[in-house]
């Protein structure tokens, strides 16, 4: 039986009187029927008794008529049924069943007929009771029959009172229970509330030694007592847990603390590994020594495939610890496939296959994590081409029609090897491979594909895979074309609004907002001047220097400033520092507007430049060539403690004509700056005794060295309490050439809006 919604979410009390009441006023219903029926068959069988006795003494008082054949005599007999107000019509039938003599009540018609001769006895037909009975003369033959009918407003009457009383008796029975229920429901209710109070109580505050009050033995005490074991079990599971969840914070702490050391430990020596190699092949080859040149270049190989194994399981474990972020950014998809493409083309004719590209002519804009959708889509081209021999590899681009958002299908198509579905069913499981011996021919980590797809899930997509064994496989990337950030709400469109749509959306209410920018390049200045002046809302103030920027900033108190970092004289951290040393100004927002490369560590404080190790030693001379003085010698600090790091940067510098001066950790290195103030540093960021955040530290309070361009090479991943050492003041960074001025209009009212906020 379904019960009725209303009857679900009652109270108990109200569930316990409703089911009290109900199960008396049915049992009194049941009950006053059954006594309804029987008083009505009772009646009945009383009614047809009466008139069968009426018939009876008409039947012995009508023979002589019959006998002598007087109609009138027995019209005369008829006629005193005229005292019974139940009677409505009698008849005397003679030995044919016609009739010989009639009564009707008044008001009935006259032509009113005796219903057919039946059997003597008593019938009930619809609203009338119907009674026969013979008439014999003194030989005992019949000679006629007596007809009687009544009708049964008497027995209707009855049963009318019969409802009222039991209406009454009823209604009267269902108030007495509902007040008899609200009393008694007290002892189950009662312990009931109690122990939901109780149990809303332990989930509110989580306080797990609250118990409750048993105050009988019957099955609710049971419950309590079961209640105040289970929270005793709780309390002390709750105890264990805790215990457990500490130390499973300690771990990660520890992990996360191993990690980082360890990416450190590891590339530290594959530097070695790797630049070693590197140059001797060089050296091998200038020496005309080519027997050297394949085994060198398999160290070479072995060094950059550690490298990358390295790569993936820290980033699969930044992936599984949340450390992972994305930075999202616009991009033209076209332009994304076809950097792919030429990427991948040598493992392509490696395995002597074709590639073929489709592009839809729809496919445009994607505001994404451009490095990582890169990333996936260069994994499994390259799973394609590892698993594929003398085939075609097949990627599709194109919008999901069916998608209600827009969204992007990748489709990487081989006719390689293929998977069975077994083997589907753990292809995304971490170090795992299709099976041992697709691992000892093919090689890989299996990770390729388990950080592809973290990355798709990352960014709100997936990837999908179906595959025939012996005829290839298929993978589908799917992505939504516009990324939410989950740190700072919904991700812009592709597509830029207009800037007047902008400034009537977003556009704070009173007065314009007062923008100090401080850059020392007229262009940029101005391009920011006409960009924020346009939208109507900004006042815009310029200093072309950090010292005029603290000036203004100290005269004009303007609602937000954006600051260059790389300026002549005093820089941006300088001019950072010195406004939030000062109380009068440090509580405007700063937006750094850099030409720093890597968002990541560009929070790293006065850091010009960065290189990740393993460096490549291209990479690193090309960033060291942006920093080369007119004339060489020019000197150079290298701060690093491995030596043979440093052996190698030596050797790289000295070739590419710098003047190199070691130091091995922080300390010497400010020795050797206070000696000798270098052109550059190269920054190890840690060293034992003073490490790399000390030393930047210590560098910037010394006003002769600010200006001194430092390039961090670290192993390590900077973690966000590590940029908070370097800058605890920096609030935006932005990359010259690489933001929009709706960005910057968006990022400044944002800004403000924060500000306001905190201030209220």
């Amino acid at each position: 039986m379904r019960v009725p919604e209303f009857l679900k979410n009652a109270s108990i009390k109200r569930k316990l009187n409703l089911i009290v009441m109900f199960a008396s006023g049915l049992a009194l219903l049941v009950a006053g029927l059954a006594f309804m029926g029987y008083d009505v068959y009772s009646a009945r069988q009383r009614m047809a008794t009466d008139l069968q006795l009426v018939a009876d003494g008409l039947g012995i008082n009508v023979t002589p008529a019959l006998d002598f054949q007087d109609t009138r005599g027995a019209e005369e007999v008829l006629r005193s049924l005229r005292t019974r107000a139940n009677v409505v019509a009698a008849f005397v039938l003679d030995a044919e069943g016609e009739p010989f003599a009639r009564y009707v009540r008044p008001g009935l018609p006259p032509d009113f007929k005796a219903p057919p001769r039946r059997a003597p006895g008593a019938y009930f037909e619809a609203d009338a009771l119907l009674a026969f009975r013979d008439a014999f003369d003194k030989e005992g033959q019949p000679i006629g029959t007596v007809f009687i009918q009544s009708d049964l407003l008497e027995l209707r009457q009855r049963m009318g009172r019969n409802v009222s009383t039991l209406a009454a008796v009823l209604l009267g029975s269902l108030l007495v229970a509902f007040l008899l229920a609200s009393g008694l429901q007290r002892l189950i209710s009662g312990p009931i509330l109690h122990l939901a109070g109780v149990q809303e109580k332990v989930s509110r505050a989580k306080d797990y030694s609250v118990r409750a009050v048993k105050e009988s033995s019957d099955e609710l005490g049971q419950l309590i007592d079961g209640f105040n074991g289970m929270l005793e079990q709780i309390k002390s599971r709750d105890a264990e847990l805790m215990v457990a969840k500490e130390a499973a914070e300690q771990a990660n702490r520890t992990k996360s603390s191993f990690l980082a050391n360890m990416s450190h430990e590891l590339r530290t020596p594959l530097n070695a590994i790797i630049g070693y190699s590197e140059m001797l092949h060089e050296e091998a080859a200038d020496r005309g020594l080519d027997e050297f040149g394949p085994d060198l270049e398999k160290i070479y190989g072995a060094g950059k495939h550690l490298l990358a194994l390295i790569n993936d399981i820290l980033d699969l474990s930044k992936i599984e610890s949340g450390k992972m972020e994305l930075y999202l950014e616009d991009f033209d998809v076209r332009a994304l496939v076809r950097d792919v493409q030429s990427t991948i083309h040598p493992l392509v004719a490696k395995n002597q296959n074709r590639l073929e590209v489709h592009l839809a002519d729809d496919v445009g804009m994607m505001h994404a994590d451009v490095t990582r959708v890169r990333q996936v889509l260069f994994n499994l081209l390259s799973n394609a081409c590892k698993f594929t021999e003398k085939g075609t590899i097949t990627m599709d681009v194109r919008h999901d029609v069916g998608a209600p958002e827009e969204t992007l299908l990748f489709s990487v198509n081989d006719t390689g090897i293929g998977l069975t579905e077994e083997q589907l069913g753990r292809l995304f499981q971490a170090f795992t491979q299709a099976d041992a011996s697709t691992s000892r021919r093919y090689g890989g980590t299996g990770l390729g594909l388990v950080i592809s797809r973290r990355f798709c899930q990352m960014m709100e997509g997936d990837i999908a895979v179906t595959s025939v064994p012996g005829k290839g496989s298929a993978f589908t990337v799917r992505l939504p074309a516009v990324v939410a950030d989950k740190r700072g709400g919904a991700a812009a469109p592709p597509v830029r609004k207009p800037a007047a749509a902008l400034a009537s959306e977003e556009a704070p209410p009173g007065p314009r907002t007062r923008v100090l920018v401080v850059d020392d390049d007229q262009t940029a200045r101005d391009l920011v001047q006409r960009g924020l002046e346009k939208e109507g809302a900004f006042e815009v103030i310029l200093a072309s220097s950090g010292e005029e920027g603290v000036r203004l900033a100290h005269e004009q108190k303007p609602d937000v400033i954006t600051l260059d970092v790389l300026m002549p004289g005093m820089d941006g951290w300088a001019v950072l520092k010195a406004l939030k040393a000062d109380r009068t100004t440090a509580s405007i927002p700063v937006v750094m507007v850099s030409m720093v490369d890597d968002k990541e560590i560009g929070y790293a404080l006065g850091a010009s430049d960065y290189v990740i190790k393993p460096f490549d030693r291209e990479k690193l001379a090309a960033t060291l060539a942006r920093y080369k003085c007119a004339q060489p010698p020019c000197p150079v600090l290298v701060v690093e403690d491995d030596p043979a790091t440093r052996e190698v940067i030596r050797r790289t510098l000295e070739g590419d004509g710098w003047q190199v001066t070691e130091a091995n950790n922080g300390r010497a290195a400010l020795s050797a700056v206070a000696s000798q103030v270098p052109d550059l540093i190269l920054l190890d960021l840690m060293m034992p005794e003073m490490d790399g955040f000390e030393f930047v530290s210590e560098l910037r309070r010394n006003e002769a060295w600010r200006r001194v361009p430092v390039v961090v090479v670290t192993a390590k991943d900077l973690s966000r309490d590590d940029r908070e050492r370097l800058d605890g003041y920096v609030r935006k960074i932005f990359q010259k050439g690489e933001f929009s001025r709706d960005e910057l209009i968006r990022e400044i009212r944002l800004l403000l809006q924060s500000e306001r906020s905190r201030q209220a």
